[in-house]
């Protein structure tokens, strides 16, 4: 009798691994719909949705993605299989983001614009100044956040003034 005909209807690894990922991507696109849901709240500069669902949808569409992870979690524990563990601290998600961050903000940079074409010497300037203040902010950020791994950060959160300084 072969794998296919297993008498304790136990699935074999190769099945047990793709439950396990494709639960984990079905997680991972209902992840997706809660940062749609949370567009209008984000304070994004460029949003890329319209938001068109009203509370009372919005609060249905949470309950079914709680309906949803909850089916997830015994489709795993029924199969006997365990869920992965958070293996990526999130420190060192936003420090890493932060660092593309930071590289995008440098190729603003009249020595980086100038592929596009010559840039002007008042232009430049101007670049260098965005460039240089958007690195600043986010090399503070970075180094807030290294500075103090794991403090409780509600206690601490800046002020800012209008020019964007602390």
């Amino acid at each position: 009798m072969g794998d296919d005909e297993r008498m304790d209807g136990s699935l074999n690894e190769f099945q047990a691994g793709r439950l396990r990922v494709t639960c984990h991507y079905i997680d991972g696109l209902l992840s997706e719909i809660e940062q749609i849901l949370a567009a209008e709240q984000s304070g994004a500069a460029f949003p890329r949705y319209s938001v068109d669902i009203g509370p009372s949808q919005r609060r249905m569409i949470e309950d079914y993605i709680a309906r949803v992870r909850e089916q997830l979690v015994r489709a795993l524990e029924g199969q006997g299989l365990a869920r992965e563990k958070p293996s990526i601290p999130a420190s060192r998600a936003v420090h890493v983001t932060l660092g593309a961050i930071d590289i995008a903000a440098e190729e603003l940079r009249p020595r980086y614009m100038r592929g596009y074409g010559e840039v002007p010497q008042g232009a430049g300037a101007k670049l260098n100044d965005i460039a240089g203040e958007l690195q600043s902010l986010v090399r503070r950020l970075d180094s807030s956040l290294t500075d103090r791994a794991g403090e409780n950060t509600d206690a601490r959160t800046p002020q800012f003034d209008d020019s964007g300084e602390g």
